[in-house]
């Protein structure tokens, strides 16, 4: 009798090792099917949570790559704009130089275009007016070359929790030289440079043909200013666009181990409970035959 007891107490053990071992590999058997480690959040809740964490980060940063994207897009066509500002200038010193009245209407060509330099428009938008991207800048009046109504703010972009980057320059600290001056206050300003230039040679008048020359290199000078402060924001944005971009490379591997099966683990795992459930089932047996004799005897 006390050998039929031994031998029912341990067919129920090896039924509950074997339950357990059909879980196992049920389980690793999942994982192997469909590459998740985690099928529901039970099996592992301190994994589930690190995924989770880590998704919502690299998320974050995923916007804020985009906006560094959007924000050097506008820098790029804002240096594109100014660049061409500076071919300008060059071409009209070399005018200047050459005091030739015939180069008039060059000189009125190139004001023209470099009026449409500084009305500049990317994806809709007035790269030169400020917060105001909806208004042209610039526009002619009778009054003074040229009038600017943009206003003086800047456009600042989130690029990360606590970084705002600016990422315009308004048409008065490019075009008249420096903001909240009148068209005129400053020899820097390009309009009235250029105006000067042309009345010069319409009037043969060297002193304004010389005056201009002079406020030229001003203005040239302040135009390489702002190409260095936008080469300045971009070298920053490019910096903090490779931080993030690895930082989230390194979110998505942490993310992946959490979250991707271990092959080589599960199908090991796998294999040796296919032996242990083998051999459970061959002690079952051979037990249910000691238990049927037993009973026979």
């Amino acid at each position: 009798m006390s050998f039929r007891t031994s031998t029912a107490t341990q067919l129920r053990q090896n039924l509950q090792d074997l339950q357990a071992t059909q879980e196992r590999m049920a389980l690793n058997n999942a994982r192997i099917t469909s590459g998740s480690r985690i099928g529901s959040p039970g099996e592992d809740p301190n994994g589930t949570a690190l995924i989770l964490d880590f998704g919502n980060s690299i998320q974050a940063n995923t916007q804020y790559l985009k906006q560094i994207s959007s924000a050097s897009a506008f820098l790029t066509s804002t240096e594109d704009a100014v660049n061409g500002a500076v071919q300008g200038v060059m071409r009209l010193q070399e005018l200047a130089v050459s005091g030739n009245s015939a180069s008039v209407p060059e000189v009125n060509a190139i004001l023209q275009n470099l009026l449409a330099l500084a009305n500049t428009q990317s994806q809709g938008k007035y790269l030169f007016s400020g917060t105001q991207t909806g208004i042209a800048p610039f526009s002619a009046t009778s009054a003074v070359p040229y009038s600017y109504s943009g206003n003086q703010q800047d456009i600042n972009l989130g690029v990360s929790t606590d970084t705002l980057v600016a990422t315009n320059l308004t048409g008065d600290e490019v075009f008249l030289g420096g903001k909240n001056l009148a068209p005129g206050a400053s020899p820097s300003d390009l309009f009235t440079a250029v105006q000067t230039l042309a009345d010069g040679f319409q009037n043969a008048d060297g002193t304004k043909v010389k005056t201009a020359t002079t406020n030229l290199d001003a203005v040239l000078a302040n135009l390489n200013d702002m190409l260095a402060k936008l080469g300045g924001r971009q070298a920053g944005l490019q910096s903090l666009q490779t931080t993030l971009g690895n930082f989230n490379a390194s979110l998505q591997s942490l993310q992946s181990a959490q979250e991707s099966t271990d092959y080589p683990t599960a199908i090991t795992e796998y294999s040796n409970d296919q032996t242990i459930q083998s051999a459970t089932l061959s002690v079952m047996a051979k037990a249910n035959k000691v238990n049927l004799f037993d009973y026979l005897g």
